[in-house]
């Protein structure tokens, strides 16, 4: 931290403990954006917790894993909010119906909550693509003799043929 004139120290703190590291991670496995942790007093700001990923490696995997832990977390709540009954409304009737807007809310935070789950563990909740050649897709060619020498041969009268 930064000292002022007077010997003050000015700024939030930016000690690296384990204590700080496991309330930032323990707060990133329950889904809990970074930009709200660092909102925290106690907490570092954004830049100096980014430094330490760079400079410190065990942080940097305990990061990653909460990172995936937060992806499990994420897949939760989108279950919460598919089961929590969005906002009814009645009209003059008393007919039930439920508020287009609130369905729409809803929809909008299950959606974001899908997209950083795939980013956060895009091999559990990312959308599966498959390329020919990737590790888990290897790509597979079966040779047929019977039908490359037929090829040859057809070539073979071809060329005769135009001779």
């Amino acid at each position: 931290m930064a000292t002022s004139k007077t010997g003050k120290t000015l700024g939030r703190p930016t000690q690296y403990t384990d204590i700080l590291v496991d309330e930032i991670c323990g707060r990133l496995a329950c889904g809990e954006p970074m930009a709200k942790i660092t909102q925290s007093a106690h907490m570092p700001d954004p830049v100096t917790i980014y430094r330490w990923l760079r400079e410190k490696p065990a942080f940097n995997q305990r990061y990653a894993d909460a990172r995936k832990d937060g992806a499990h977390c994420l897949a939760d709540q989108i279950q919460d909010i598919v089961d929590t009954e969005p906002l009814a409304v009645f009209d003059e009737a008393g007919n039930k119906r439920y508020d287009s807007g609130s369905v729409a809310h809803n929809r909008l935070r299950m959606d974001a909550r899908k997209w950083l789950a795939a980013k956060y563990l895009p091999k559990v909740y990312g959308d599966r693509t498959v390329v020919a050649g990737d590790e888990d897709a290897p790509l597979a060619v079966e040779v047929s003799f019977g039908v490359f020498d037929e090829v040859l041969k057809n070539m073979a009268l071809t060329r005769a043929a135009g001779e």
